[in-house]
């Protein structure tokens, strides 16, 4: 008799890991239209023409140049029968699009640089990679098809995006938030949150374009504000009442967590808790 699988997301939400401050932090997030199956590295191992592939390399690289953390992205809307490629570009609280009609068309864009279409509203992508973690592709999928029929078009599958044990995760933009645990029975309050402008917290893993303090602290802050400074464990943002200061802090001794499926070692985790 073969043994149960046990899925790295089911252990941790057991455990009652706190995902405040996880999400990978990222300046500009590139999120490039490609419909064939997905490998294990994606990104890097794909079928795109070489040039296409020296290409994407290429606009990581302007980006970086300016000192920014650039997190390149394969994504694509499964039953999309049209022709087109579709590229998006997330940076400084805006996204923008282009669609052009076949990828030997993106040789010559410089997304830095180019003047694309503004998107203003939230657009959701849900990793739903299997090939990279078993859980992305078993939650995921079933949160991705309850988005789409919540949203529509703004909802497309992503590669990895880093949280495994999170899953289902996802990333919406222009808010440039990174949510985990979202699963399907949960998409209704989810889109009620976001589509309301607002932070679904109950979800929250942070706001990927700031520090892991900053994400941890903004979700005890109600309302909207901006981050201004972190020194330490205090975190101080811009609000419409002045400016607040909120401490937050890491657990003193780890958890001990499965970060992946198919990984039998534990890792040391540090989560922010209540300071």
């Amino acid at each position: 008799m073969s043994e149960e699988r046990v899925y790295c997301s089911d252990l941790c939400l057991a455990s009652g890991e706190p995902m405040l401050g996880t999400a990978v932090q990222v300046d500009v997030w590139l999120l490039l239209e490609y419909r064939p199956a997905w490998r294990r590295k994606a990104v890097e191992d794909n079928d795109l023409a070489p040039e296409i592939q020296a290409w994407l390399r290429e606009q990581v690289a302007a980006f970086e140049a300016t000192g920014r953390k650039v997190r390149p992205q394969l994504v694509r809307r499964p039953g999309r029968d049209d022709a087109g490629v579709t590229v998006f570009v997330a940076e400084e609280g805006g996204l923008g699009w282009r669609e052009v009609e076949d990828y030997r068309d993106l040789a010559g864009l410089d997304l830095a640089l180019a003047n694309l279409e503004p998107v203003a509203q939230p657009h959701y992508f849900v990793c739903t990679n299997g090939q990279r973690d078993l859980c992305c592709a078993r939650y995921g999928l079933p949160t991705w098809t309850r988005l789409q029929e919540a949203v529509g078009e703004r909802a497309w599958q992503t590669t990895h995006v880093g949280g495994h044990r999170f899953a289902p995760n996802v990333l919406v933009l222009p808010q440039g938030a990174l949510y985990g645990r979202v699963t399907e029975d949960a998409v209704p309050e989810f889109v009620e949150a976001v589509e309301a402008g607002e932070l679904a917290t109950e979800f929250l893993r942070g706001r990927s374009m700031w520090p892991p303090e900053a994400q941890a602290a903004e979700a005890l802050l109600q309302g909207a504000s901006t981050l201004k400074e972190v020194q330490g464990e205090d975190v101080t943002f811009a609000t419409v009442s002045g400016n607040k200061t909120v401490r937050v802090r890491r657990a003193s001794s780890p958890w001990q967590m499965i970060p992946s499926c198919g990984v039998t070692e534990p890792e040391d985790v540090f989560p922010f808790v209540s300071a």
